[in-house]
């Protein structure tokens, strides 16, 4: 930057420039005859506008350009409002607003936090319609124990961001929630209140919703490791579709019993539980079930010195062993919120068939585990973790239509060598000889601008792929990318990739990134980002974006 002349004025704060022009590479990009900022602290003004490009669809392959000029309003030290201009060439022009605000502390409140963000558009060019979302957060602690979050988020219609924003386009509903919550440690004790409301967009579909949900909570510590847990919860349900779905309002309450003993050689964990719940459903009869479980859980602890790729380490072995049972009992008709449960390591133990309220399985199980880990002794460091277990029922489960006397085979191996990780999880069916769930990555991570990562993933014969990573191709110019691919579909779910130039006062980067919506329907965005360091970047999203989409990229290019 240079100017004709300069005054700072430590009186007023504010540093005043006359015949300022910048300079990039040399060459005058901006103008302006007079440019004033504060010297200490925030000051209103002009941010750095953003450019980017875009398609509206498949079909659609002409580009199109956005362009947002923001400008920021420092209020006061504890509130700021940011009005932003936001010109899409096929749309039309949106504003943008957004406001925050700190809540001081008094005599009724600890203090918090406010914050609300609109965006509107008069007229779609396309669709002829007012487009707008509108966004609003408060979260207040009323005092040590009790806090209150409420948020809201809308949007005038389910294509908004597909159309107009371009982000979150694989989102399919948009929750606004209400959560008090009062906590107290010292009594163990724990109200809260919650209610929610969705909204769908892009391809959602319809799910339940809590309106409102009432829950409490209390623990109890006896001697000798003796602990009571007496739980109560109250939800009415709500659903869009309620020809097709039932709704109303289901009640549980339980009580958990639960003794830890524990030696340095090993430990022994007996829990039994019992459970009511009552359903006064809308439009049907109303059901009740009672049920109680017991289980016992225990584990080995052995140890011994090892020496590996000449570094000393620990090797724990944990045989684990665990028996649990519950009863037969009728389910009710309704289901709320309850899935199968995957069959993985930690969850085996349970005893527990299914999530949620809703469905209880029966259970008279023994599973059986083992776990080892090898820790440099120095670092604390694990190299290499290896779990299986595999659940065997005494009374035979129904699967598919065939009766099984046990679970799946849960594995897990996960390596650690300097810069280079490989995790993996799978479930292996023993009966057909096949890999029924399956989760591995490879990493090498030397650091934010040079790392690969590989995944697969295949849940039940659905299986896909993601690769991202970033290398220097020289000490200034780096590339980065991240796609994540159907190979069941033949779909590219998400892709981005670019490269970016750093030196020690600028930056600048392209990137393009391409999401699946629908069928053929994808949005493409190509942006170009430069970074004024410590002073302005023109796409501050395009950071965000990329955070999302390439993990453990370092995406602000101001951080370096």
């Amino acid at each position: 930057m240079k100017a004709a002349q300069i005054t700072l004025n430590a009186d007023t704060n504010r540093g005043v420039a006359s015949d300022v022009v910048i300079e990039f590479l040399g060459v005058p990009i901006f103008y302006t005859p007079r440019y004033e900022w504060v010297l200490e602290g925030k000051g209103s003004g002009f941010l750095a506008p953003s450019f980017s490009s875009y398609r509206e669809s498949e079909t659609n392959q002409s580009s199109h350009y956005q362009v947002r000029i923001p400008y920021y309003f420092n209020l006061a030290a504890d509130r700021d409002l940011l009005l932003s201009l936001n010109q899409l060439s096929s749309r039309g022009s949106v504003i943008e607003g957004k406001y925050r605000q700190l809540i001081s502390a008094d005599e009724y409140t600890n203090g918090g936090r406010f914050e609300i963000e609109g965006h509107y558009l008069d007229k779609d060019k396309l669709s002829g319609n007012s487009r707008w979302l509108l966004n609003s957060t408060v979260k207040l602690s009323l005092n040590d124990k009790t806090s209150v979050n409420i948020a809201t988020h809308r949007v005038s219609d389910k294509d908004y961001f597909k159309d107009i924003a371009h982000t979150n386009t694989s989102d399919s509903t948009l929750n606004s929630t209400i959560d008090l919550n009062y906590t107290d440690t010292k009594q163990n004790l724990n109200i809260s209140f919650f209610a929610e409301n969705e909204q769908l967009i892009n391809q959602g579909t319809a799910t339940y919703t809590k309106a409102p949900e009432l829950s409490i909570s209390k623990e109890v510590d006896g001697l000798d490791n003796r602990h009571t847990k007496l739980s109560f919860i109250s939800t009415q349900f709500t659903h869009k579709n309620t020809d097709d779905n039932t709704t109303g309002i289901r009640t549980h309450t339980q009580a958990d019993f639960i003794r830890h003993i524990t030696t340095n050689a090993y430990s022994l964990t007996p829990k039994f539980s019992l459970s009511a719940t009552h359903y006064a459903l809308d439009n049907a009869a109303n059901e009740s079930r009672t049920s109680y479980s017991f289980g016992i859980d225990s584990n080995l602890f052995l140890a011994r010195k090892v020496r590996l790729f000449d570094i000393d380490l620990t090797q724990t072995l944990t045989p684990r062993l665990a028996y649990n049972y519950t009863p037969e009992q009728t389910n009710p008709s309704v289901n709320f919120d309850s899935q199968a449960k995957v069959d993985f390591y930690g969850s085996l133990f349970s005893g527990k068939k299914f999530t949620g309220i809703d469905r209880i399985g029966k259970a008279n199980d023994l599973t059986i585990g083992l776990a080892s880990d090898f820790i440099d002794e120095k670092t604390g460091e694990t190299y290499l973790s290896l779990k299986s277990a595999q659940a065997f029922y005494a009374d035979a489960i129904s699967t598919n239509g065939a009766k099984r006397r046990y679970s799946d085979i849960a594995l897990s191996a996960d390596i650690t060598l300097d810069n280079f990780k490989v995790n993996n999880s799978l479930q292996y069916d023993p009966e057909t000889n096949k890999i029924d769930t399956l989760d591995s990555s490879m990493s090498y991570l030397l650091n934010s601008r040079q790392f690969l990562t590989l995944a697969h993933h295949n849940d039940n014969g659905t299986k896909t792929i993601e690769l991202y990573g970033a290398y220097p191709m020289t000490q200034n110019l780096h590339i980065f990318a991240g796609i994540n691919r159907s190979i069941s579909h033949s779909t590219t779910n998400k892709l981005i990739a670019g490269l970016a130039y750093e030196s020690c006062c600028w930056a600048v980067r392209l990137a393009h990134s391409k999401q699946h919506i629908s069928s053929n329907n994808y949005d493409d965005v190509s942006s170009i980002e430069l970074v004024l360091k410590g002073l302005a970047s023109t796409s501050p999203n395009l950071a965000k974006r990329l955070e999302e989409a390439v993990p453990n990229y370092l995406a602000n290019l101001n951080d370096l």
